[in-house]
């Protein structure tokens, strides 16, 4: 199923993207590109990944490992393994990372680093794409999967958990309104989320509902665009909603609106390719993305092995 691919190639293309501009505002960003609609020269190469893209694989390495099931400490190995600090991780991610690179318990290097109260950043939802796919035959056992997975990295506070749990239920809904050949309608994915909180997730998808027409600065401005999972992952939901037939356009929307580029830009892709399928994607953007061990084909060799896992479910 193409739909399993986008959602991965939809990651790492939105996360590749957008990592060039990350950190500008959306006026920053018109007056030096106008409109970002191509891949730029990155601090690794243009078309090159950043932690965004590598934890989704490392997540999507470590539910292949134990079907069926979410195993944390599989996961913490894989990030372990894969972590690169070049690829722009955050504070805490980096040294909890770190710890377990160098053999700590993932517990105890999150408890470590873990900030007051739990992360309410990103870092959980930009990764989850992978938790749809795995768990696309069983809708509970995704939320649940998607919310333990946040653990890992210290992403316990209820903005950060429920961010991610949001960002996997709106991949799935995409690939299910993709398989029963339906249009991605913004009315039925908001009302149907039965979101009871935070409040700041409440109000963001209430925005949406009322302002898909809405300027990209106008959604920058209430919806917000930094690393907060309720500001990003409002976002890129908006930016997907408010395009809902043209994958492009909700990527470069997505990218555009500034702040936490390469993320926004990641889940937007995730939630679009879903939709739309990895060959709707344009070519140009495939083309540029890093080859090499962990790179566009392996991504796609993960997609098929959970589609794959999926239909053994």
């Amino acid at each position: 199923m193409q739909c399993f691919r986008g959602a991965l190639l939809g990651t790492m293309v939105g996360d590749a993207l957008g990592m060039p501009v990350e950190g500008m505002s959306n006026s920053v960003i018109r007056a030096r590109f106008d409109v970002v609609t191509e891949m730029l020269p990155a601090r690794l190469g243009r078309g090159t990944y950043t932690d965004d893209t590598e934890m989704m694989i490392g997540l999507a390495e470590a539910l292949l490992d134990t079907p069926g099931r979410l195993d944390a400490h599989r996961v913490a190995a894989r990030f372990g393994e894969n972590f690169n600090p070049d690829r722009g991780y955050g504070g805490n991610a980096q040294k909890i990372l770190s710890a377990i690179r160098d053999g700590a318990p993932w517990q105890d290097a999150t408890k470590a680093h873990e900030v007051p109260g739990g992360s309410y950043a990103n870092g959980a939802a930009m990764r989850v794409a992978p938790i749809a796919l795995a768990f696309y035959a069983d809708s509970e056992a995704m939320v649940r999967a998607a919310a333990q997975q946040a653990a890992i990295t210290g992403h316990t506070h209820p903005i950060g958990r429920i961010g991610a749990c949001i960002q996997a239920i709106a991949i799935r809904w995409a690939i299910k309104s993709r398989e029963q050949d339906v249009e991605l309608d913004a009315d039925s994915f908001l009302k149907n989320l039965k979101l009871a909180g935070p409040e700041e997730f409440v109000d963001a998808i209430g925005w949406i509902a009322q302002n898909l027409r809405a300027s990209p600065e106008e959604a920058a401005v209430h919806l917000g665009t930094s690393a907060q999972a309720s500001c990003s992952v409002s976002s890129a939901l908006w930016a997907v909603l408010s395009c809902p037939q043209d994958p492009e356009s909700a990527i470069i929307r997505a990218v555009n609106l500034g702040g936490d580029t390469d993320t926004i830009g990641a889940m937007a892709g995730a939630v679009a390719g879903a939709y739309h399928g990895a060959e709707a994607l344009p070519q140009r953007w495939t083309q540029a993305l890093e080859e090499g061990d962990k790179g566009k084909g392996y991504v796609i060799e993960l997609a098929d092995r959970l589609l794959a896992l999926s239909a053994q479910a």
